[in-house]
């Protein structure tokens, strides 16, 4: 919950910019545990398309041909289909960016980290990608190769925020405040546990 809070912020702060220019766009998906809708690399893209359909000045060309090929409506788009719409949706923009938070909690990912391949691959434009997830193996080794910085978000000074934050908000809920004190503490151990080892990477020089 902590690192989509901070991704949430960049978001925010990203649409301030993207709000002045019709020219930049801004998309992102948030990956998650507990939805399994949210943890389908499909799904991703099928939003990805939405929210660029949504900030196009007019209904893209390559939606009207995605639209068409699906007999109007009456099938469900392939993946290849959804993939090369998208990427003809993001050369209509002078910027992109786009933000994925919390990698590892895709199921499919294999096919996620095939499809983020892809799309820098594309080299469209000006296309900013910022990535958080835990630190795993496969997921590093993948994009290395790609990432041109990257933050790591395990430090002591990071862990002592979150620590304060946890317990403020176990003391200060109205809830969780009635908790026997070893269960508090046994949520305060089990979240600080989870929030170790998380980073972002981005396949931008400078994510602005």
């Amino acid at each position: 919950m902590l690192i989509k809070i901070r991704s949430s912020t960049i978001i925010q702060d990203v649409m301030l910019q993207c709000q002045s220019d019709q020219a930049l766009a801004i998309i992102y998906f948030y990956f998650d545990f507990n939805d399994t809708e949210k943890q389908r690399h499909d799904n991703l893209i099928r939003s990805l398309v939405v929210q660029l359909s949504i900030q196009s000045t007019n209904t893209p060309e390559a939606l009207n041909m995605l639209y068409s090929r699906c007999q109007d409506g009456q099938h469900q788009p392939t993946i290849d289909d959804l993939t090369t719409t998208l990427q003809y949706m993001l050369g209509g923009f002078r910027e992109t960016f786009l933000i994925l938070d919390a990698l590892d909690e895709c199921a499919e990912r294999e096919e996620l980290l095939a499809l983020i391949e892809w799309i820098v691959g594309w080299k469209i434009g000006k296309l900013h990608i910022l990535a958080t997830s835990r630190r795993e193996r496969e997921i590093e080794e993948t994009l290395e190769p790609l990432i041109t910085s990257q933050i790591c978000i395990q430090s002591a000074l990071v862990d002592a925020d979150i620590n304060i934050h946890i317990r403020e908000r176990l003391q200060n809920d109205l809830k969780l405040k009635k908790w026997p004190v070893n269960v508090q503490m046994e949520i305060e151990a089990t979240l600080m546990d989870g929030a170790r080892g998380m980073y972002a990477a981005t396949t931008s020089p400078v994510f602005e």
